[in-house]
């Protein structure tokens, strides 16, 4: 019987860090699986609820390995669990003993096991990821697809804060053009690879390493705008200067200099009739961050502003099975600070506002 020790230096000495894999095939089978995942199974369109389904998020952390390191809050990243032998070993040993996760005999566990106890070892917080299928969905519902029968061609949409690449996928998954805006430089690198290997070669992807707000869209240009935008200084993407935590410190100041502008940005781009979604939700760090999305889309000159819900993974009861890789990095909020906005009553569930306004 192997102790968490040994199970530790066998990693450290052999396997290395467990990161996605980078091979072709790999990746082609996981996009297969984004590609024909049947989407409707998700959308509850009565009570404007995007559901859970992971298809085609560990392809696009797969071209992100830096996001292992990035800090959420005052939380531990992965990469610092790794990096620290104790609290690798009792992690470890919480998979040797089923405590939390699925035991696993010392040589069975493997690299998603120790991805999902890296990713969810107490204490710590892993960078969110936008699921590709959720943003895939909001692209059939508000942007025109090419369609010789109805006489449309593909929509164009702006995701003002790319991230680590859930709505690029989502985009070509769904077959619609994007333009993207971010300012970190490995995660450009990352999203610069998915476009290379992945994008459709009659689709355009414009990628633009810039912040949102500095971002001014030609008018009347965009069918459809979605993001989810930064938190505030909660999740620190990179270092670089343009980064809206780095040149906005103060909540009012990245409000009005940051979320607002973009927003702003958003409403020139959009051609009139067409549609803005924010996915946000209130944080410790910034506890009002549902409430200023919804007024600077008032502000803006947004209309009819409606709300729809994003389903959540949630982390209820202690057996988790690790086999739902990926779905744990969607936590960015135990619904504590609930504001204005009162989610869908239904156990088990939590739920982040997308907001929808029509220009």
């Amino acid at each position: 019987m192997s102790n968490a020790k040994e199970v530790v230096r066998d990693w450290k000495d052999n396997k290395g860090f467990p990161h996605y894999p980078k091979d072709r095939k790999w990746r082609d089978k996981e996009f297969q699986n984004l590609v024909s995942f049947q989407r409707d199974t998700i959308l509850d369109t009565p009570n404007k609820i995007i559901g859970q389904s992971t298809h085609g998020l560990s392809i696009a952390w797969s071209y992100m390995p830096h996001a292992w390191s990035i800090k959420c809050g005052k939380m531990k990243t992965p990469m610092e669990i790794w990096e620290d032998e104790e609290h690798l070993e009792k992690g470890i040993n919480k998979i040797l003993t089923g405590t939390f996760f699925t035991k696993r005999e010392a040589h069975k566990i493997t690299e998603s096991d120790m991805r999902a106890m890296l990713r969810r070892y107490s204490g710590t917080q892993m960078v969110s990821n936008f699921r590709p299928t959720a943003a895939a969905t909001m692209y059939d519902i508000f942007v025109d697809k090419d369609s010789p029968l109805e006489g449309t061609e593909a929509g164009t949409v702006w995701d003002p804060s790319m991230g680590y690449g859930g709505r690029l996928m989502g985009a070509i998954a769904a077959g619609v053009n994007y333009i993207g805006t971010d300012p970190c430089i490995p995660t450009f690198e990352g999203l610069k690879k998915i476009r290379t290997d992945y994008g459709h070669t009659h689709k355009t992807y414009t990628l633009l390493r810039q912040g949102s707000e500095t971002y001014i869209p030609e008018e009347n240009s965009l069918d459809f705008v979605f993001t989810s935008p930064p938190y505030l200084g909660h999740e620190q993407y990179g270092d670089e200067p343009e980064q809206s935590y780095n040149k906005f410190q103060i909540q009012d100041e990245w409000r009005n200099g940051f979320l607002l502008k973009t927003i702003q940005n958003a409403y020139r781009g959009l051609k009139p009739g067409k549609y803005a979604g924010f996915n946000v939700a209130n944080v410790k760090s910034y506890k009002t961050f549902e409430e200023d999305t919804y007024d600077c889309m008032v502000e803006a000159g947004f209309k009819d502003i409606q709300v729809w819900w994003l389903s959540l993974s949630t982390q209820q009861g202690t057996k988790i099975q690790s086999t739902l890789e990926g779905t744990e990095t969607e936590k960015k909020q135990s619904n504590n600070y609930i504001g204005r906005f009162a989610r869908p009553d239904i156990a088990g569930r939590k739920y982040e506002p997308i907001f929808i306004g029509i220009k």
